[in-house]
C-alpha cells in the first residue's frame, strides 16, 4: 500500500520577489522625475537670467558647528543677494530647519546676509522650513508670498519648483553652480536626490500640512505683516 504524497511548502522565489521590487522601485522613481520635470518645464533658468519677482525665496542647507553656512547655503545666499542688489526682487525669505536650541539655519543665512550689506529690514526669517514642501507651503500660507524667484543648485531646481508651485507661488528657479566638487560625492547626492524626488511627488499628490503651519504672518515691512 502505497502512502500518499505530502504536499510540499512551495517556497517563496526571493529572486523573482526582488527583481520585482527592483523594477518597482526603478518604475516610481523614473515616474516621479518625469511627472516633476513636466511640472517645472520652463521655470529654471540661471540666475542672471531671472525675471523680476516680489521675493526671492533661499531654501535652507547645512550649516556648520560654527553656525557657519555650507558651501551649498552660500552659493544660494550669494545668488539672493545678487538678485537683491540687481533690483529684481524687493525681499529676501530665509527658510530652513530651527528644530532644536543649538542648530538655527535661519539665523546663520540672516547673519551671512547682513555680511553681505543687505539690509536687516529685507530679511524675514522662517524658523520652520524643515523640507523643500514645508518652505514652500509656508512661504504660501504663513507669509503671503505668491510671486518670487526660489535659488537652489541645479540638481534641486526641477523639484524646488513644481513643489512651490503645487503651494500655489507664481515661481522660477534660479540656479546657482554645482557644490559637489568629487566624483563619489556627487554620486552619493544624485542618488539621494532621486529619493527626494520620489518624496515630493508624493507631496504634490498629497499635499499634506506642513509640520509647522501657524497664523499668517507676513513678510517685515509689507502691508500684511502680522508679527
Amino acid at each position: 500500500m502505497k502512502l500518499p504524497l505530502v504536499n510540499r511548502v512551495q517556497r517563496p522565489d526571493w529572486k523573482r520577489l526582488f527583481v520585482i521590487g527592483a523594477l518597482a522601485v526603478v518604475a516610481a522613481i523614473l515616474g516621479a522625475w518625469v511627472a516633476v520635470a513636466f511640472l517645472a518645464r520652463g521655470q529654471v533658468v540661471e540666475v542672471a537670467e531671472a525675471p523680476a519677482a516680489d521675493v526671492v525665496i533661499v531654501p535652507g542647507a547645512r550649516v556648520g558647528s560654527t553656525g557657519n553656512p555650507s558651501l551649498a547655503l552660500r552659493q544660494r545666499l550669494d545668488a539672493a543677494a545678487a538678485l537683491f542688489n540687481d533690483g529684481r526682487v524687493e525681499h529676501i525669505l530665509v527658510s530652513g530647519d530651527n528644530r532644536t536650541s543649538n542648530y538655527n539655519e535661519p539665523a546663520a543665512m540672516q547673519r551671512y546676509l547682513r555680511g553681505l550689506g543687505l539690509p536687516e529690514e529685507a530679511i524675514t526669517l522662517d524658523y520652520a522650513g524643515f523640507d523643500t514642501w514645508d518652505t514652500c507651503l509656508r512661504a504660501s500660507e504663513q507669509f503671503g508670498v505668491t510671486d518670487a524667484v526660489v535659488v537652489t543648485q541645479p540638481r534641486f531646481a526641477q523639484r524646488t519648483t513644481a513643489l512651490c508651485q503645487r503651494a500655489g507661488i507664481d515661481v522660477t528657479a534660479a540656479t546657482t553652480d554645482d557644490y559637489v566638487r568629487r566624483t563619489s560625492t556627487r554620486l552619493k547626492a544624485d542618488v539621494r536626490e532621486r529619493l527626494a524626488v520620489v518624496k515630493a511627488f508624493a507631496d504634490l499628490a498629497l499635499t499634506p500640512e506642513a509640520h509647522h503651519g501657524g497664523p499668517f504672518v507676513g513678510l517685515i515691512g509689507s502691508d500684511d505683516e502680522n508679527l
